[in-house]
């Protein structure tokens, strides 16, 4: 009996202590930056820890590819400031450049704002889903000392 309780009590300090880490983001100069508690997350590992939940992995994919829209029409944008420029120089029309320039500008800044949201909502998801998910489950074995339940982890 005082075996029994004793593992329960190791059983249970054990499932209390485990519980995945939340991700949290701060904007910096050169983009977001990610932590997992206090250590520094790489592009690569926040692109790994993603593909853990399905509705997260979804919102950090759509987050990319708008992410990469916005690059494209802010390229845009820059060549068409540069015929502002040009045009400005030269004494021709500016009417064509500047609305070129406007219209790449607002619609580059449409899919960075919509790529940022999709990031924001991805780490929620993926917050979220920590909450809901066990870090251990029981599973079937049988060894030299008999069948019985296995905590996994």
């Amino acid at each position: 009996m005082k075996r029994i309780l004793i593992a329960i009590v190791l059983l249970g300090m054990c499932t209390t202590g485990l519980k995945a880490q939340e991700i949290t983001s701060f904007p910096g100069m050169w983009g977001e930056t990610f932590y997992q508690d206090k250590t520094k997350l790489s592009w690569k590992e926040i692109d790994a820890i993603m593909k853990e939940s399905q509705v997260a992995e979804m919102h950090w994919q759509k987050s990319k590819k708008q992410a990469v829209g916005g690059l494209v029409f802010g390229a845009a944008n820059f060549g068409a400031s540069i015929w502002l420029l040009s045009n400005l120089d030269k004494n021709e029309p500016l009417t064509a450049p500047a609305i070129a320039a406007a219209g790449s500008g607002l619609i580059g800044a449409i899919f960075f704002h919509a790529s940022m949201k999709n990031k924001k909502t991805a780490i929620l998801e993926y917050n979220d889903a920590l909450g809901k998910k066990t870090s251990y489950r029981l599973v079937p074995t049988s060894n030299q000392n008999g069948i019985g339940l296995a905590l996994k982890f």
